[in-house]
């Protein structure tokens, strides 16, 4: 009789100690799914950023942009006279 009391109170524990290793597993596998999802957003917002800077420096770095300011803050003209030196 004691040995059958015994098998019991250890399977029960055992129960209990898989129930919470189980509710462990789970809180922790939301935390985890908790971070993915800001870093995801993150990612997303980043992309946007970064999407948006190349448009921006498309724009800045466009050849008739930098022809307007070499010519309007530089003060910049075409060469009348083009002179090709020999080698």
């Amino acid at each position: 009789m004691m040995a059958q009391g015994v098998v019991s109170l250890l399977l029960w524990v055992a129960v209990v100690a898989s129930a919470l290793a189980q509710v462990g597993v789970v809180q922790w596998h939301r935390d985890l799914l908790q971070v993915w999802h800001l870093e995801d957003a993150r990612r997303a917002g980043l992309q946007q950023d970064y999407t948006r800077l190349l448009l921006e420096k498309g724009a800045l770095t466009a050849h008739g942009r930098i022809d307007q300011l070499a010519r309007k803050e530089l003060k910049m003209t075409e060469p009348e006279q083009v002179q090709v030196l020999p080698e």
